[in-house]
Parts: C-alpha cells; structure tokens; sequence
C-alpha cells in the first residue's frame, strides 16, 4: 500500500485529521524543526519528501488519548499518580489502535507510525516513557516531534494550565522543565524557535 493509500486509510478511520487549523499549525512546526535540525545536521539529513512525510506523521503522536477515559483527559486540577500512568498509556494505546486496522499493517510505513506514536515522550536521559528509550536508541526524527510536542503544548491553553508565552515555553524547554532532549537538538531549537514561531504562529493565526 504505497502512501496515498495509507493517508486515504487513515482519513477514512478518523486517526488522521490534518485539516484543522491546530493540525495544520502543528504540522508546520514540527515540518521547520525537521528542516532545520536536519540542515544543521543534528539529525541524519533529510530529503524534503521525507520532511513533509514526517511531519504528517507526527500528527498521529496522540491518537492513542482516544483511548484514555474523559474524567483524566479533561481533569482541570493536576492528575493522581495512578491517574498519570493512565495518562501515559497514550503512546502504547496509539499503537494498538493503528494495529486494529488491517490495511495499516501492509503499509511500509507502519512502524514509522507506531514509532512516533509510542516514542515522542522518550527522553535523551532515559527518563521518559513508555520503554525509558535513551540517547541514540530515540530515532532522531521522532525525538525532534516530542520536541515539537512539548512547545506546542506549552504555548496553548489545556484544561489544567493556561497557555505560556512562547519566550516562556522556549525557556521552560531548554531549562529541563519538559524533560532532557538531545544537548544539540535543543542548541538548534533555541537558535531557531523564534523564527519558526514567527512563521509558524502568525501565519496559521
């Protein structure tokens, strides 16, 4: 099944959704932090097919809080520790929802997808999750969507936070306060951030 299919598969089971204009901001930030980190070679270089590839893919990171119940999803105040492992089981969740479509599975690029599901909260010390996953053991790609990941949420209200400045959200990630990413993916996000913020941010609204 080559890619059109799949993304045709995907649109049909509702896991992808990359019309809305969240998505589509989400998408082109992950797409400028791919671009540049792989000009900067602090990832493997990339073609631009396999930028915008990846970039799509990225959208599908959280497919698996379908799964997660309304009552912890929504939760205004901070979640209970047992809660949270509830929370975290998104990334093993994601994967299993992908594995209940047959036509997904004949798909080259299924792995890739299960990858970016399961993997975008690993961190470069090992103390992220699900499979405390470290340094080179993160596939570069998928560590610059938990990157992107973890911006993007900053910057936008949830049900327990307010939305954070993007100098905040900026600052916050390369203190350490959303977890270790790779010491030369975060100099080249902190170089670039607030240029693919300007483009990023004012464009899409």
């Amino acid at each position: 099944m080559d890619m059109e299919q799949t993304f045709t598969v995907l649109r049909r089971e509702q896991l992808l959704i990359d019309h809305a204009p969240h998505s589509v901001q989400f998408q082109d930030l992950t797409d400028s932090l791919l671009r540049v980190c792989s000009a900067a070679a602090v990832i493997p270089p990339l073609t631009l097919a396999e930028i915008q590839l990846y970039a799509t893919f990225a959208l599908l990171h959280d497919v698996g809080k379908r799964a997660i119940p309304p009552e912890i999803l929504n939760k205004p105040g901070s979640l209970t520790r047992e809660e949270f492992e509830v929370m975290k089981s998104h990334t093993i969740q994601g994967c299993d929802l992908l594995e209940r479509v047959p036509e997904l599975r004949e798909c080259e690029a299924f792995p890739a997808i299960c990858d970016v599901c399961r993997h975008h909260h690993e961190r470069w010390d090992g103390s992220g999750y699900p499979d405390r996953l470290a340094g080179e053991s993160i596939t570069p790609w998928v560590h610059v969507v938990g990157l992107a990941d973890a911006f993007d949420a900053l910057v936008h209200p949830r049900v327990y936070k307010p939305a954070f400045t993007q100098q905040q959200a900026r600052d916050m990630i390369v203190t350490g306060a959303c977890g270790v990413f790779d010491p030369l993916l975060l100099a080249c996000f902190a170089r670039h951030i607030g240029t693919i913020c300007t483009a990023v941010y004012s464009s899409n609204g």
